[in-house]
């Protein structure tokens, strides 16, 4: 039995990680900073990303670190930065074997302080001296209804034009991740979803499925973060590995 370190492991995508590596029977820990409640099929274990404060402890016996951790905000920011570099001190002290880090889809090209930042977490694994595998994933399918919920509330469902996304399943991406962690050959470095779809479709499908109400208003992104988007960048056509589509997700998705 292998003992996997999942960090970030109460995250959207550090669930359904977790769940993939308990069911393939392995040795799960659920690093977080107050240890939280349990997982099923998990042992919660507390310590601090950004002081390091027990790492030590939670590290003892790990023989995988998985890192989906997670830091849109500026305030959390550092936790792709400072903590991953006290994590990474931590898994090679404790001789951990090997380390997958979950990340996007041509992140060391995007134009914001969160694209940075995870780009910055990347180098620090690459130069860790460490056995490290790197996923990039593209968005999961929450992150376009999370884009547009705000909005939704005062009847307005923005989709914004010439922008299309590559939805991908947390439950896909989480099994990339276990094979990446149980040294599978070869291991993935990229996970896409299965289909590319305009913005204004995955909202009018989000819409319809979900009964939500609003007008839904083609918007121009302006900036930096709109070229990127407009110009593909955060696809990646030549791997279409999801196997769960946005409508099926969107029907496994509890009705309003």
């Amino acid at each position: 039995m292998v003992t996997v370190l999942v960090a970030g492991g109460t995250g959207e995508a550090g669930r359904a990680v977790v769940a993939e590596l308990a069911g393939r029977g392995h040795d799960v820990r659920v690093l977080s900073r107050r240890g939280g409640s349990p997982i099923a099929g998990a042992h919660p274990v507390a310590a601090d990303l950004i002081s390091g404060s027990g790492l030590a402890d939670a590290l003892a016996g790990v023989d995988v670190v998985v890192d989906t951790t997670d830091g849109k905000s500026r305030r959390a920011r550092p936790v792709l930065t400072t903590g991953a570099a006290n994590l990474i001190a931590a898994a090679g002290a404790a001789h951990v074997t090997r380390t997958v880090l979950l990340s996007i889809v041509n992140v060391d090209r995007g134009p914001l302080a969160y694209y940075r930042a995870k780009a910055e977490q990347e180098q620090r694994y690459r130069t860790a001296g460490l056995d490290t595998r790197i996923v990039r994933a593209t968005q999961f399918h929450s992150f376009v209804p999370m884009l547009c919920a705000p909005a939704a509330r005062v009847g307005l469902l923005p989709a914004l034009t010439h922008t299309a996304f590559q939805p991908i399943d947390v439950r896909d991406v989480a099994r990339g991740l276990a094979d990446a962690a149980d040294g599978r050959s070869p291991a993935p470095d990229i996970v896409g979803g299965p289909e590319i779809l305009r913005m204004d479709d995955i909202v009018r499908q989000w819409k319809s499925a979900t009964g939500v109400r609003g007008a839904v208003a083609p918007i121009r992104l302006p900036g930096a973060l709109g070229r990127f988007w407009r110009a593909g960048e955060n696809l990646v056509p030549g791997h279409r590995d999801g196997t769960i589509t946005f409508a099926q997700w969107l029907a496994q998705q509890p009705r309003r």
